[in-house]
């Protein structure tokens, strides 16, 4: 009887030690399954903040979740956000120095991107493809300017068209020319002016380049000035293929307009007016990209 109690007071205290192992088993099984669960929940709770914080224009609050975690989403995100960070930086500079290499290289990580443009959501892919469509456009607004660069200087001439009919020559007399000639020139730069009106109409805001807009509109006036005197000529009994010389030294003049920065220029100075023309055009397309620009 002695032995058979001394087994159940044993039983009874192992029974007894294995309470507190099991509750203590139990408590780090449940902090390892909460642990798991947080990490697998991590990455999609980081991202959905830092994508509600992007939408609202937080960008670095946005920035500081992301790099919490190396997910493929807050990857895709991260790049969009490096992207505002550096347009936020740039942008001021790009306005008076156009960099159009930094330009194209943003453009280039939209397209990339945009290749996970369904990570994004609707409200930051649109902000996405607006951007895109915004280089795009500058990008292809410096590249068309300068296809047509070498006709806008051309058309240029013909400020000093007149001037030049009035040039005295070695041999004492003003140049001769013919109607038939003058009509060819004229049509020619008809044609080159009309090439930038309709450059300068694919330009989001060319209206408020006044370098360009008032060149057209002299170039224009100029062609038909042109043209009525070719016309008073003929009017005169002259064929279009005489050769003929005006008479007297009269010189015309064109009134200087001011630069953004306040440095005037001239028609006739067909390579500084250009230049000066160009930074504008240049500046318009840069200020185009300006709704994306969050100080």
């Amino acid at each position: 009887m002695a032995v058979s109690r001394q087994k159940q007071n044993m039983s009874a205290e192992n029974h007894g030690s294995k309470k507190p192992l099991v509750v203590a088993v139990s408590v780090i099984c449940a902090l390892a399954v909460l642990i798991i669960v947080f990490l697998a929940c991590k990455n999609p709770i980081y991202f959905s903040l830092a994508k509600s914080k992007a939408e609202k224009g937080d960008y670095s609050a946005a920035m500081e979740l992301c790099e919490k975690t190396t997910d493929e989403k807050n990857a895709v995100l991260k790049s969009y956000l490096e992207l505002r960070f550096s347009i936020n930086e740039k942008y001021p500079q790009l306005l008076s120095e156009f960099d159009i290499n930094l330009i194209n290289e943003w453009y280039e990580k939209t397209v990339i991107i945009s290749e996970n443009n369904d990570i994004l959501g609707q409200t930051l892919n649109q902000e996405l493809i607006s951007l895109m469509l915004a280089l795009d456009q500058i990008s292809s607004g410096y590249g068309g300017y300068l296809e047509i660069r070498p006709e806008v200087l051309s058309v240029m001439d013909i400020f000093a068209e007149f001037n030049r009919l009035y040039t005295v020559g070695a041999d004492g007399k003003n140049t001769a020319f013919t109607v038939a000639q003058e009509r060819l020139k004229i049509d020619a730069w008809e044609r080159q002016n009309a090439n930038l009106s309709a450059y300068a109409a694919t330009v989001h805001g060319s209206e408020n380049i006044y370098l360009l807009n008032y060149l057209i509109k002299e170039i224009q006036g100029e062609c038909g000035d042109l043209r009525e005197a070719m016309d008073s000529v003929i009017a005169m009994g002259y064929k279009e293929t005489d050769n003929i010389r005006l008479s007297g030294t009269a010189q015309k003049k064109f009134p200087g307009i001011q630069n953004s920065n306040n440095e005037s220029v001239t028609v006739l100075e067909k390579e500084r007016y250009e230049a000066f023309m160009f930074d504008s055009i240049c500046y318009q397309l840069a200020q185009n990209l300006g709704g994306f620009y969050v100080p």
